[in-house]
């Protein structure tokens, strides 16, 4: 059994009992009025209720001229009622025929004006939630938790826009269900307005928000009036029902399938929710951008399923969790293969573990206590091997049931400081395998909030049936200057060489000791040509924790300049003085292939996006200090051009290639002891990528998404690893030449028929392919590509949301 170390029950004691946050700045006041009649919300603002509504107004530029004066006159009114707040805006503009209007999916704003609504129910100056509207009347939302914005997050709330002879209005539902406040008379919340005025690329906001101050839910004004209502019953049910057709160009038969599943949210009180996901369907969730990986770490891939991507801000804390790990690949994947017989082959070999049920819990109290809890299953996961004589099949286990668990307890406190403590654990009870990782984390900022102390400490624990545990630490600290144009930090890392969060989070290397010297420079007051400039320096040390030894020394620099016609340039590089050692490439214990002093310098160019056509470019070269070693090479070419306010496309091109680079190639065992072989090698990637959107209206859109990845290494010679670091020749001349390549298709047409409700359609479309014979043209290289075995999903899902106070309402 796990037992906590008693300074971890000390600190869970001391977070219960810390006193709660304070905010104490100068704020804005404007107050609600309670209705009778719920306005019509078509944005027109001609409803009786509007008349009389006290006028939030009196906007101030957020950018460019950080605290000037606006030209753009706004005016927010708001009201409730026992079940919503509503809020009208109207955005005076001389000129109504230049709104930009630009039509986009939901959760993207694109290039287009838009109007945000931040509200901070518990008034901490931590958490909101922001609510925004385009012109076009697409809509945009974000929960944000400790000055985290998290835009997918999706709450259900209604809106409209009307574009008239002044300028244009907004109205504004926000059911009562889609927010979390307290349980009191009298409410007080925080808020701000933030307008986007596009066509000369302007934010102004209500309350002022100091750029050169940390954090901007803290400078939120406040709304009062609020009074005897009651936090809802918050429950919503979102069943689904999908179903696929799929097909391999191996096979002649498409397969049909069918799911469906239910998610659902409670609101357990006024603070805290519940989510849970019975039986999900992953199936349409955008492709993984598949490399090509020569190093000795793990790829890391975004998380794009919605469940742990929404209300998923206190699982962040102390970077623990990898949410990926969560139904990824079975951990014995491999063994498929090592279990063949004679004349068997692998048929099946799931890539990813089957979640059973997942559920979570979240929120933050009155006295600013966050709490989140996370369950996730995983049911026996199998591959299908079949005997090529007989017919026959059988069955491998390559990944027992399952348990996932995460706890975490955030305490706010004054100054927009918080201390955390969290712990995540997995259990496979077949083996009776436990991984725990337990750990704390702290912001303290002073009272003018201009300094801040950062801290982390973590224990992790492997326990396996045969008593031989795994137990590591991790700890860092920061303390810098966070407020005023130059800013600096300074930060201090340590990890043991047993550490391992990577059972339910992910890290790519251990066993090291950072210590970093960063300097900042941010200047946003508009002068002559410019509009804002930054630029950053920075120190970094590295070296083993155990034993104590040198790795790197880095220096790293990076510059902006944004010019008052919304171009920008920046240089960015690095510069390693001395050789450097990399203890990790080896893949031996003990073992550490040196390198040599280093260059790196790259510059890019950025047009500006409201014109039709805009683009990106970069290109970096970099060289070994030395005749004879590494180059690198690399360009970014990104186009895009809106063709209409509905039909916008862009594509990618990124070229990346490396000469005379040192890497692992195998290594050979002899009476415990191991030889390693070196390769040189030149390596190379071209990626394609296109996209295209054509958004029929605000409620439905047509996405398209190509991407082909063609990567390639060519090892030109062998050497063999020295003690010191060093290579010798060496007569080892086995093929360990690639050729990769990675395509797919994702296409998706959306429809949200109603709030909170939509229908899918997707095709995909996947290509993997992965050969010792390295293609030189392009041409051909697609062409055995295309030849590859193909695979092909057509799947339609449908969901509907169902909110119980609705229900209730309508009887």
């Amino acid at each position: 059994m796990n037992r906590l170390p008693l300074l971890i029950l000390l600190l869970l004691l001391t977070i219960m009992a810390l006193p709660g946050y304070s905010v104490n700045l100068k704020k804005k006041e404007i107050r609600s009025v309670r209705v009778t009649n719920r306005p019509i919300i078509d944005g027109k603002l001609d409803d009786e209720i509007w008349k009389g509504v006290p006028v939030a107004t009196d906007f101030v530029q957020h950018e460019p001229d950080n605290g000037g004066p606006t030209n753009y006159k706004t005016e927010v009114k708001f009201a409730y009622t026992d079940d919503a707040l509503f809020v009208g805006v109207m955005m005076y503009d001389s000129d109504p025929d230049s709104i930009f209007n630009e039509l986009s999916k939901r959760d993207e704003l694109n290039n287009a004006d838009f109007i945000l609504v931040l509200i901070d129910p518990f008034n901490n100056g931590l958490d909101a939630f922001e609510f925004a509207i385009t012109p076009a009347g697409v809509q945009w939302d974000a929960k944000v938790v400790n000055n985290q914005e998290d835009s997918s997050w999706d709450g259900v709330w209604k809106s409209a826009t009307t574009i008239n002879g002044t300028g244009w209005s907004a109205e504004f539902e926000i059911p009562y269900s889609a927010l979390r406040f307290p349980k009191k008379d009298v409410q007080v919340w925080g808020l701000n307005v933030i307008r986007n005025i596009q066509k000369v690329r302007e934010k102004i906001t209500w309350n002022f928000i100091d750029r050169e101050e940390n954090g901007w839910i803290n400078q939120s004004g406040v709304l009062k009036g609020i009074k005897n209502v009651n936090p809802p019953v918050r429950l919503s049910f979102t069943p689904y029902f999908s179903t696929y057709i799929e097909k391999s160009s191996d096979e002649s038969k498409w397969e049909n399938k069918y799911r469906g599943g239910l998610d659902l949210k409670y609101g357990i009180n006024e603070s805290y929710t519940l989510d849970m996901m019975l039986i999900p369907d992953f199936g349409q969730v955008q492709s993984d951008d598949e490399i090509l990986n020569l190093s000795p770490f793990e790829t890391k891939f975004d998380e794009k399923r919605q469940f742990f991507t929404e209300a998923t801000e206190l699982f962040n804390r102390g970077n623990i969790f990898y949410s990926r790990r969560i139904g990824g690949r079975p951990m014995n994947k491999w063994m498929a293969s090592d279990d063949l017989g004679v004349n068997e082959i692998v048929t099946e070999n799931p890539v990813e573990s089957k979640i059973i049920n997942a559920s979570k819990v979240s929120g933050r109290n009155l006295n600013g206590l966050g709490i989140g809890a996370l369950n996730a299953m995983t049911r026996n996961t199998y591959a299908t091997i079949k005997d090529t004589l007989t017919g026959d099949s059988r069955k491998v286990k390559t990944q027992a049931f399952t348990n996932y668990n995460m706890l975490v307890l955030d305490k706010s406190l004054k100054n927009e400081s918080y201390l955390s403590f969290f712990n995540t654990n997995r259990y496979v009870p077949e083996i009776d395998y436990m991984a725990n990782v337990t750990g704390t984390e702290f912001v303290f900022k002073n009272g003018k909030r201009t300094h801040r102390l950062v801290g982390k400490g973590i224990f992790s624990k492997r326990m396996i049936d045969d008593g031989d545990d795994q137990n590591g630490h991790y700890h860092e600290l920061e303390f810098g200057k966070i407020s005023g144009k130059f800013t600096w930090d300074f930060y201090h890392r340590m990890i043991s060489g047993d550490y391992n969060p990577n059972d339910m989070g992910f890290l790519s290397r251990n066993n090291q000791i950072n210590n970093n010297l960063n300097f900042y420079y941010s200047n946003h007051e508009p002068k002559g040509i410019i509009l804002e400039r930054s630029a950053k320096v920075s120190f970094h040390h590295e070296s083993r924790y155990e034993p104590k030894r040198y790795a790197r020394f880095t220096i790293f620099y990076n510059t902006r300049v944004m010019f008052k016609d919304h171009t920008a340039v920046g240089i960015y590089g690095n510069f390693r003085p001395l050789h450097q050692y990399d203890y990790n490439e080896p893949r031996v214990a003990g073992m550490s292939l040196r390198k040599g002093s280093s260059a790196f310098i790259g510059g890019w160019f950025s047009s500006d996006y409201r014109r039709e056509f805009a683009i990106d470019i970069s290109g970096d070269y970099g060289k070994r200090l030395s005749t004879d070693e590494l180059k690198t090479f690399s360009l970014e070419i990104e186009p895009r051009y809106r063709f209409s306010d509905r039909f916008t496309m862009d594509y990618k091109l990124e070229w990346d290639r490396s000469l005379n680079e040192l890497g692992y190639a195998s290594r050979e065992e002899n009476d415990g002891l191991y030889t390693v072989f070196i390769g040189e090698r030149n390596t190379s990637y071209l990626e394609n990528r296109l996209r295209a959107n054509f958004i029929f209206n605000n409620k439905s859109s047509l996405s398209f998404r190509a991407r082909h990845y063609w990567a390639k290494a060519e090892y030109e010679d062998f050497y063999t690893l020295k003690n010191n670091g060093r290579v010798a020749d060496s007569d080892y001349k086995e093929n360990h030449d690639v050729n990769f390549n990675s395509f797919n298709i994702d296409m998706v047409y959306s429809w949200r028929f109603a709030p909170g409700s939509e229908l899918a359609l997707v095709w995909k479309n996947s290509i993997f392919d992965s050969d010792e014979k390295v293609a030189h043209r392009f041409v051909n290289n697609l062409k055995n590509t295309f030849d590859a075995t193909q695979f092909n999903s057509v799947s339609l899902r449908v969901l509907y949301y169902i909110d119980y106070v609705s229900l209730k309402r309508k009887g």
